[in-house]
């Protein structure tokens, strides 16, 4: 289905290989960075935007039925999540719905929970709305992280609201149900709102994605779950995605604030995207998920045995976490080698919050021909680099 097949992305306003000067300051780099995926979109998509860009006008669209039914068939047929169209509160996107939840459910100056490392636009969406940014870190283990539930416990006591992301970027982890449960404890403990962001729900390599708002039913006024057909295929720039929020009361508080901000219409070609990818494009992700598992084989194969560098386990996303404090090297030297030397570009794990300092995330979403060069690359002068003596390395099981 195209997984092998280069497609030259420059000069195509892409922000993963156009922007690499403006974010990663130089543009000769193989980019394995930001949450773009280097693949074709499922042929129905395809034909779906065709068809919609032929009929030459492109006026203001509504989202009727059809963009319901697709949302449903596809939760209740992946994840055996029955979904209520009414419980459907479209949004331009996952960021902007998140946002919007944190004006909607907090108090200015009001407390909100992220577990960290964590995505980065968490921060800007906390601060940037007047609120208190509460870190919980999460715990690396050695064999993967964990949640701190007693930190956890101490910080939502002082807040109003956390921001769940489940599959957890950068760090891989898809929670299982037993920690769900304790985090939906806690919300129920401390009465606070949680908007979990599940925008990789369907990119699950090891393990089972389980929605907290499907497990904890009774749950349902406090949570809000964040989500979108973007990073499943590969359409970010159609700005298309939803909230699942099965409490009136709650969704109108939602629906509220994102009139508030604007938000009315739907986006012709996004819909249609959605809709096509939704109703067709489940043989395709199938495909994508076997590419995706041997990428990270060759991750593991080229980077897992380095003396100081550990390949942590990855359950989902298609975003490697990598641990290379075990080199010796500081941040600005292992970031000086990789994109000097080894000319790739990655995200530096401090751009996820302190606790990501000497990590990196890489994203494998790419074909081979492409991966494998950078991969060589990275182990040609990380395996140069030299690793402090008795530092962990290597793949955890």
């Amino acid at each position: 289905m195209g997984f092998d097949r280069v497609i030259e992305r420059r000069g195509t306003r892409s922000v993963k290989w156009d922007g690499m000067r403006m974010f990663l300051g130089r543009d000769d780099l193989l980019p394995l960075w930001v949450a773009d995926m280097d693949f074709e979109a499922p042929a129905a998509v395809r034909t779906a935007l065709v068809e919609a860009a032929e009929r030459g006008i492109y006026g203001y669209s509504m989202r009727g039925d059809e963009f319901n039914r697709a949302i449903a068939g596809w939760f209740a047929s992946r994840h055996g999540w029955t979904l209520a169209a009414e419980w459907i509160c479209p949004t331009p996107g996952v960021v902007p719905a998140v946002n919007a939840a944190i004006r909607a459910f907090s108090r200015p100056g009001g407390g909100v929970v992220v577990q960290t490392p964590a995505y980065y636009p968490f921060f800007g969406a906390v601060t940037g709305n007047g609120r208190t940014l509460l870190r919980s870190p999460l715990q690396d283990t050695g064999r993967g992280y964990v949640m701190d539930l007693d930190d956890l416990d101490r910080k939502l006591a002082a807040a109003d609201l956390l921001i769940l992301c489940h599959p957890h970027n950068p760090v891989g982890r898809v929670w299982n149900r037993d920690e769900l449960a304790a985090v939906a404890e806690l919300a129920r403990c401390h009465e606070v709102m949680i908007v979990s962001d599940d925008i990789h729900c369907d990119i699950v390599l090891e393990g089972c994605y389980q929605p907290l708002a499907l497990i904890e039913p009774d749950l349902a006024s406090r949570v809000v779950t964040c989500l979108s057909p973007s990073k499943t295929f590969g359409l970010a720039g159609l700005n298309t995605a939803f909230a699942v929020v099965s409490d009136p009361g709650a969704r109108r508080r939602l629906t509220r604030e994102l009139a508030r901000g604007g938000f009315h219409w739907g986006t012709i070609f996004g819909d249609a995207a959605l809709i096509a990818a939704y109703e067709h494009g489940g043989p395709w992700l199938e495909e994508l998920l076997g590419v995706l598992r041997s990428n990270l084989g060759l991750v593991i194969d080229a980077l897992g045995d380095l003396p100081g560098v550990r390949v942590l386990p990855l359950e989902g996303t298609y975003l490697a976490w990598i641990d290379l404090r075990g080199t010796g090297l500081d941040e600005a030297e292992l970031g000086r080698l990789l994109l000097e030397e080894a000319k790739v570009g990655l995200e530096k794990g401090s751009d996820f919050g302190p606790e990501g300092a000497g990590y990196q995330r890489l994203n494998f979403a790419t074909p081979r021909a492409l991966l494998s060069p950078g991969l060589e690359r990275m182990r040609a002068v990380l395996a140069g680099a030299g690793a402090r003596e008795g530092a962990p390395g290597g793949a955890v099981p």
